[in-house]
């Protein structure tokens, strides 16, 4: 894979905290401790503004660093943008590596006292980011490191205290700012374990034979280790369409090119790893879609993106507890296939997100068609599922002419495209 995308531009525009950020912030500097020669964490900052407000706060003490983490490749790349001078003075640390690095390897070696974050949408996340930050106590000696983390009242629930205080030996709610306010966890204990996948299984048609794969979640992975409908869906039609021939594979691929098999989007000649069709996953999640080409496509190369960094990690756990991380199959930290080369894959599947928190946001599909367009190869095959009351078949049809609808129940439609 080669990098085609533009870097970020600089920009002198600083985001303003919003109140729940402010509440983040000001009971941090209530908690005290700010300023003394030590190290922060920010996590999950989604606009810039919790981080540009921590390097302030730390600004009059020169030992002083923010590091900020967040599994979003495309939040950390837009962090870099924002902040260009404090990270190349060394006072802002970013993982800006191509590889994700879980939050204790990122924070390794630092002397964080605070960690400064939005309270998870999951509980399953909530425990994942409690038990990371206490093994970074436990390997930075900090046993006084503290968390706090903010939301909205009307999120927060007494559910989140007791996760918390499974983890830290202390934990109360600080003052309230309007509609928002912080958890502050304290006093992580030295008997906890480290955070852990959560574990699963999907049986589904591979080939038309039923098969068991296993599946991985971490952290706050959509789907956590289970098999979601829209998936299930998707891949019961492409099964079919596999086992009819469209999507041929091995011997079949010379048979099906000397056919001139124009929608066969993987019969293509044979030659060398380079010219192996690809198929691709694109926003892999917990890995099922990577993994069923995987196993269904055994003579292809495979990739499996996505530009959450806990999604990755869950996919390469599915794969390996399934058998199929094989030479040939790729899962890449990336923001809509930037590093993937133009008209260079033979199948993209996408089961996209369509919320923003817990609001419908229909616009965050058009980056990833656009992306599919991209990088689809002449008469490769977009297949894509959404849920049925959004009506997405126009974007595709405007992308890629010809649209046909391969399943639908009462959630979900199956639309497959060809690229001209």
């Amino acid at each position: 894979m080669t990098s085609t995308a533009a870097q970020p531009e600089p920009t002198d525009e600083l985001p303003a905290p919003d109140q729940t950020e402010r509440v983040i912030l000001r009971a941090a500097q209530e908690h005290g401790e700010i300023g003394c020669p030590c190290d922060m964490l920010v996590i999950g900052d989604a606009t810039g503004a919790l981080t540009a407000e921590t390097l302030e706060l730390v600004a009059d003490h020169p030992g002083a660093r923010v590091l900020s983490w967040t599994s979003s490749r495309a939040e950390t790349d837009a962090l870099a943008a924002l902040l260009p001078g404090p990270l190349e003075a060394g006072r802002l640390v970013l993982p800006t590596d191509a590889e994700p690095a879980p939050l204790e390897d990122f924070a390794a070696g630092a002397e964080a006292h605070l960690a400064l974050a939005r309270l998870p949408k999951s509980l399953a996340a909530l425990e994942d980011l409690a038990r990371r930050l206490a093994v970074v106590a436990e390997r930075s000696g900090r046993d006084d490191l503290t968390l706090v983390a903010g939301g909205r009242v009307k999120h927060m629930t007494h559910s989140q205290n007791d996760t918390l205080a499974a983890v830290f030996s202390e934990v109360r709610g600080s003052r309230g700012l309007g509609k928002s306010r912080a958890l502050i966890a304290s006093g992580p204990r030295a008997d906890v374990d480290a955070a852990q996948p959560a574990t699963g299984e999907a049986r589904l048609a591979v080939r038309g034979q039923e098969q068991a794969l296993a599946l991985r979640g971490l952290g706050g992975v959509f789907g956590g280790a289970r098999a979601d409908a829209g998936s299930l869906l998707l891949l019961e039609a492409l099964d079919r369409a596999v086992v009819g021939g469209e999507l041929a594979t091995g011997d079949e691929r010379s048979a099906a090119a000397e056919d001139g098999a124009g929608e066969n989007a993987m019969a293509r000649a044979d030659g060398d790893a380079g010219d192996l069709p690809l198929a691709v996953d694109l926003g892999c999640g917990n890995g099922l879609l990577t993994a069923y080409l995987a196993a269904a496509l055994p003579e292809a190369r495979v990739l499996g993106s996505d530009d959450d960094a806990d999604a990755v990690a869950s996919t390469r756990a599915t794969l390996a507890a399934s058998g199929l991380d094989r030479e040939g199959v790729e899962v890449t930290w990336d923001v809509s296939l930037s590093r993937c080369e133009e008209a260079s894959a033979d199948l993209v599947l996408l089961n996209p997100p369509f919320h923003d928190g817990t609001v419908v946001d229909a616009t965050l599909v058009q980056g990833l068609l656009d992306a599919a367009a991209r990088v689809l190869r002449p008469g490769g095959q977009l297949w894509f599922v959404h849920n049925s009351h959004l009506r997405y078949r126009p974007e595709v049809e405007a992308r890629f002419g010809a649209v046909r609808q391969r399943a639908r129940d009462r959630r979900f439609t199956v639309l497959s495209a060809v690229r001209a």
